[in-house]
């Protein structure tokens, strides 16, 4: 026959277990609600932003969809992600002069701009627009004036004023113009979906729908629109999205 102690034991032995059990499971059930409360909260912002605003959830998606085409750093991704609430990152009085002077185009100084990181190779060598040094590489960066953080689309290469500016590649003048960003500017397209952009020009050489050959003398450094003192912005356009000029640059 058993003894009392060896039962109370047993029973206490028991009791210990089955609390055990109650907690566990008292904690799987708390886990499994507060992730069914986040599951319901994330469908409920993904209803309501595609309700209210049909054009930033069309824009996430496209956000999301060229994050996971590119190697992207977290804080690049979080600053895509932000710019699809927060477009832009010149101040608010520089917005207004920009708008105001018809130049309604940011690109150069925004943060939620085309831009593409990977490498890419051309077929046909290209020319360095100028032969000045390097001042501002393509990518993220505090803005020389505004200081503020956002992208940079191209490469800046310092040279005094009046410098002629060449055709890095044959091509055809799609565009000149002027505005309180980029000051005097000229567009080259060179054919497959390439352009290349020219900014802060003193003087554009070449005019609109002229065919120009590399080499050739299209403009000539300046410091027009937001700039710090002479120089050329060089951007390089394939597709619709800026890439980094000093691909190609470094190849020279």
């Amino acid at each position: 026959m058993r003894s009392f102690d060896e039962v109370y034991n047993e029973a206490t032995a028991k009791k210990k277990t089955n609390k055990k059990k109650d907690k566990k499971s008292d904690w799987l059930v708390s886990l499994s609600s507060a992730q069914l409360a986040l599951a319901v909260i994330g469908v409920i912002l993904v209803l309501a932003v595609s309700k209210i605003s049909p054009m930033t959830f069309a824009t996430l998606r496209e956000e999301f969809n060229l994050i996971m085409q590119q190697d992207m750093s977290v804080t690049e991704v979080a600053l895509r992600i932000r710019s699809v609430f927060a477009p832009g990152v010149i101040q608010p009085e520089i917005e207004e002069e920009i708008t105001a002077s018809g130049g309604e185009d940011m690109q150069v100084y925004q943060a939620s701009e085309s831009v593409c990181f990977a490498p890419f190779d051309t077929t046909v060598k290209m020319l360095m627009p100028d032969s000045g040094e390097i001042t501002s590489r393509f990518g993220y960066r505090n803005h020389p004036i505004t200081g503020e953080f956002g992208i940079h689309n191209g490469t800046d290469i310092a040279a005094p004023e009046g410098t002629a500016i060449l055709a890095a590649f044959d091509g055809r003048v799609e565009e000149i113009g002027y505005n309180s960003v980029r000051g005097n500017y000229i567009l080259l397209s060179h054919g497959g979906e390439t352009k290349t952009l020219y900014l802060h020009c003193s003087e554009i050489v070449a005019s609109k729908g002229a065919c120009v050959r590399q080499g050739e003398v299209i403009a000539r450094v300046g410091s027009t629109g937001y700039s710090t003192g002479p120089h050329l912005h060089f951007s390089i356009i394939v597709g619709g999205k800026y890439c980094n000029p000093e691909w190609l640059i470094n190849d020279l």
